[in-house]
């Protein structure tokens, strides 16, 4: 394998030793359904191991590698376990699969959301 596909490559490192009830998933690389529903899988089985239900997932560096009809399908596939976690996702402006994201949550009530900065990001996560 080259270099150049190791950068592409999907990854994600999952921080639990915040000194708050969040955890911070760092995601990067090309990513398809099947990764990113056990990634989403392997997140859960994370929060409810260490008491933690909120998520900061930074997915700036990630490229989903489906259509926007998979995006919806990918979500209703995770459904059950985003509704056991805050989810902040901190995107890049350009991604317009986030706005998919943020309907698809309005619209089933589950709580995520998008920002631009994890600061704001993490200020939505400890609000009551």
């Amino acid at each position: 394998m080259s270099d150049s596909n190791k950068t592409h490559q999907f990854q994600y490192d999952i921080i639990t030793d915040l000194p708050t009830s969040i955890i911070k998933v760092s995601v990067k690389g090309s990513g398809t359904p099947t990764e990113v529903i056990n990634m989403y899988d392997e997140i859960n089985r994370v929060a409810k191991l260490h008491n933690k239900p909120n998520l900061l997932l930074n997915v700036v560096n990630l490229k989903l590698n489906y259509s926007g009809s998979d995006v919806l399908k990918v979500m209703k596939a995770i459904e059950n376990i985003l509704l056991h976690v805050r989810i902040a996702r901190v995107v890049s402006p350009a991604d317009f699969k986030s706005d998919l994201i943020d309907l698809f949550a309005d619209n089933n009530a589950l709580e995520i959301k998008s920002f631009y900065s994890e600061e704001l990001a993490i200020t939505w996560l400890n609000e009551p």
